[in-house]
């Protein structure tokens, strides 16, 4: 494991990778982890999805959260950001601006790991928080991600200007949620499924019986879908 060189989002980023530093091409994958995790809480999930010609990138979260936890935004009751429950914001609804850092942040990683190594495909995957910020930047036609997997996460009143506004390339989503999360609740997973489907996505929906957390089936249900599936339809 190594770090890469701090990307203009200012983002400190564990790399794993068997290519050399030289080599293009191949898979980029980026893992975002869930609120008040340590900022390598998605390595070892990097290294179950490790494989020959892929670079995974496990970026922390910009603020510290309880001693070496990091966050993407504050959980306050003024910092929160909103859940979309319905295809429409709240109308009293404004951007939250911890989400738009935490956006512009992860738009730089992509797009310093794109300048680096010129993957020929790039993905993004996130857990709970993590899951939630996958959706936001997956939607965004600059984002340009082939596969964006959201496990145990909602959509962002914020990401619904994204989803109704979708580029000329669509990603395929993976969304997986336990039945029994009492984090994020399953019918967050549910909307998500259900939103992404109703705008025109490829949705592959895995709920499972368990709770907040990444199983094993999940993670060889991920790793299916990020290295096995049919390749993203445009």
């Amino acid at each position: 494991m190594s770090s890469a060189p701090t990307p203009p989002g200012g983002l400190q980023v564990a790399v794993l990778s068997t290519m050399t530093e030289e080599e293009h091409g191949g898979h980029a994958v980026v893992l975002l982890h869930g609120w008040g995790a340590p900022g390598d809480d998605m390595v070892p999930l990097g290294r179950a999805l490790i494989r020959p010609g892929t670079r995974v990138f496990a970026p922390a979260g910009p603020l510290p959260e309880f001693g070496d936890g990091r966050a993407w935004w504050r959980l306050g009751p003024d910092e929160r950001p909103a859940w979309a429950w319905d295809d429409q914001p709240p109308a009293d609804h404004r951007p939250n601006q911890l989400v738009t850092a935490a956006r512009e942040a992860v738009l730089a990683l992509l797009a310093t790991v794109r300048e680096q190594f010129v993957p020929d495909t790039v993905s993004l995957a996130g857990f709970s928080q993590g899951a939630m910020l996958a959706l936001d930047v997956g939607l965004l036609a600059e984002a340009g991600v082939d596969r964006v997997a959201a496990l145990s996460g909602v959509v962002l009143a914020d990401s619904l200007a994204a989803l109704h506004a979708p580029g000329p390339r669509r990603p395929r989503f993976l969304v997986a949620h336990g039945r029994h999360d009492e984090q994020v609740p399953f019918a967050g997973g549910e909307q998500a499924h259900d939103l992404l489907v109703r705008h025109g996505y490829d949705v592959a929906w895995r709920p499972f019986d368990g709770g907040h957390d990444i199983p094993g089936q999940i993670v060889t249900a991920l790793d299916t879908f990020l290295f096995d599936d049919p390749p993203t339809r445009d």
